[in-house]
């Protein structure tokens, strides 16, 4: 990564890193006026796993949040986790792993597609997966480390957050014998037609045998247990899903 790529901008006190301007204010927006990832606890330290960290701004507005929390990050872009690093060091966050590696139902190493594009890359969309905006002449592939999502959890877990692009209910399924320990989960969901694995019903019908209240917001609308209604999905398409245990 070249240093002069790097832009680094001062917001409320929280400084931030990135090369892509527009996508860092997108994502800012997603993150911090939207608040996607806006979660209640009474835990002073609440134990979260960032599944998908980009560049770190989950995980900065995590600490915003709860500046005591205890945060597991997996990001498996070597670029994206460079600038990952930086974020968390230059605010001089503690209590935080940082692991470069994707999550996935397997160990070893998996194929990873991400931008080609060396000059502004549009890394939120790099995934394990090829999703319905993957294109040969955009994208290239990579070999990256993959873990087990469920070998990193052995205690109550107070949040996980997937944003995986495609790989949602692969890690769902590898960790369900785990959702007991799991009070809340906030993933984006990927859909489209090139990745049938990754099916919405399936997702959520496991979510709600696991004993989780579902709240889905598609296009900024709010849905709760309304999901079955949603007949008219474009594609490919994007979800908020909040499941919380009852």
């Amino acid at each position: 990564m070249e240093i002069n790529k790097i832009k680094t901008r001062r917001i409320d006190n929280i400084r931030f890193s990135f090369i892509n301007k527009a996508e860092f204010e997108a994502i800012y927006k997603d993150i911090f006026r939207l608040e996607e990832y806006k979660f209640s606890t009474k835990s002073k330290n609440p134990l979260i796993i960032d599944c998908g960290s980009h560049i770190g701004l989950t995980i900065l507005y995590f600490k915003k949040l709860y500046p005591d929390s205890r945060i597991i990050g997996f990001e498996p872009n070597p670029m994206n986790f460079n600038l990952l690093q930086r974020n968390i060091t230059q605010n001089k966050l503690k209590s935080i792993k940082l692991i470069n590696t994707a999550v996935s139902d397997k160990e070893g190493k998996i194929n990873f597609y991400i931008n080609s594009e060396s000059r502004q890359p549009w890394s939120w969309g790099d995934a394990a997966v090829k999703n319905k905006w993957y294109d040969p002449k955009k994208y290239k592939t990579i070999k990256v480390k993959s873990v087990r999502l469920s070998s990193y959890i052995d205690k109550n877990v107070d949040l996980i957050k997937l944003d995986i692009e495609g790989a949602e209910l692969k890690v769902l399924k590898e960790i369900a014998v785990k959702l007991s320990l799991i009070r809340e989960l906030i993933m984006e969901f990927h859909g489209s037609s090139t990745n049938p694995e990754n099916d919405l019903e399936e997702t959520l019908e496991l979510l709600e045998k696991s004993g989780y209240t579902i709240t889905i917001k598609y296009k900024g609308k709010e849905r709760v247990l309304l999901w079955r209604k949603l007949t008219k999905l474009s594609d490919p398409y994007w979800l908020i899903i909040h499941a919380k245990k009852k």
